[in-house]
């Protein structure tokens, strides 16, 4: 779907509709990503598509028994999410003077525990890269770019051949709001990258990582299967997906004793306190890690 900020089906209220379709377009225009956007939509669908009152009228008391009749069955996580989106709809409201307060009560939400990174220890690590040895060398470089620039798949997505350096061994990225970074790579990444691109010269897409039989860039979806099926061969506990390579990235740099703020850039936060998701590491697995790591 093209634009992805549109409603996709009539709301049941006109005035619903006009409102729900301004906040889309909206976080459009902040660059928020095209998955959030997307998920945000469909929420938003949902839920007023079982309105019969416009949004300025809704009550807490509706909104809250909604949620009770509608959504009792989901996971506290996802209830969360939801109860977000819906109050970052209603601050968009009060911001553009449309209601006067936020019908959504702070004390709904649940109180989740504070998540802690699902990373890959050294050995497991060793055990994936020896998995990728024996598969196609596309899915080596993936693997390995992931593992050593902590890039978002998304990130990894968008690469073009001529986003890389290898001079500086650096790559250009877009990361979330269109902002543009430098990742890092090793030695011997270096090597995969070049034997790859001479392998897929002919490729008529711009793109570095293409499908060996359609030669157009790789989906999202594809990159998250083919991490999957390298996991799943491997064996792992917990799988293999996108953002475990990111968390593995961003945990040995901490297990080496890079700061927090030096982290958070080079996985390209803008915000600092979504890198502090790594200092809930309990101190015992941060000296393990680090003794793994540096002998």
């Amino acid at each position: 779907m093209e634009k992805y900020w549109q409603l996709t089906k009539a709301l049941p209220l006109e005035n619903n509709q006009e409102v729900v379709s301004d906040f889309l377009l909206s976080l459009k225009l902040a660059n928020r990503s095209e998955g959030t956007v997307i998920q945000y939509r469909r929420f938003l669908e949902h839920f007023f598509n079982d309105m019969v009152d416009p949004f300025s009228s809704l009550s807490s008391d509706t909104i809250l028994e909604w949620f009770r009749t509608h959504q009792s069955h989901i996971k506290e996580a996802t209830l969360q999410l939801r109860l977000s989106i819906l109050s970052s709809f209603y601050s968009f409201c009060l911001k553009e003077a449309l209601v006067e307060r936020s019908p959504i009560k702070s004390r709904w939400f649940p109180r989740l525990p504070q998540p802690v990174p699902k990373y890959l220890d050294k050995e497991e690590v060793a055990k994936i890269r020896q998995q990728c040895e024996l598969t196609i060398l596309r899915n080596q470089l993936l693997v390995e770019f992931m593992l050593v620039s902590g890039c978002r798949v998304s990130e990894v997505h968008r690469l073009n051949r001529e986003d890389l350096n290898f001079e500086k061994r650096t790559a250009k990225v877009v990361g979330k709001g269109t902002k543009i970074r430098h990742v890092h790579f090793t030695d011997k990444c270096a090597v995969l990258l070049e034997m790859y691109l001479k392998t897929s010269r002919k490729k008529v897409s711009p793109a570095l990582l293409v499908s060996n039989t359609t030669g157009k860039r790789l989906s999202i979806r594809t990159i998250q299967q083919i991490l999957k099926d390298i996991g799943d061969n491997t064996e792992l506990s917990l799988g293999l997906h996108p953002h475990r390579l990111r968390h593995t990235f961003a945990t040995e740099l901490l297990a080496k004793g890079a700061e927090l703020s030096f982290i958070g850039d080079e996985l390209g936060h803008s915000d600092l306190g979504t890198t502090l998701i790594y200092a809930r590491l309990p101190k015992r697995e941060i000296i393990a890690l680090y003794r793994k790591y540096m002998g």
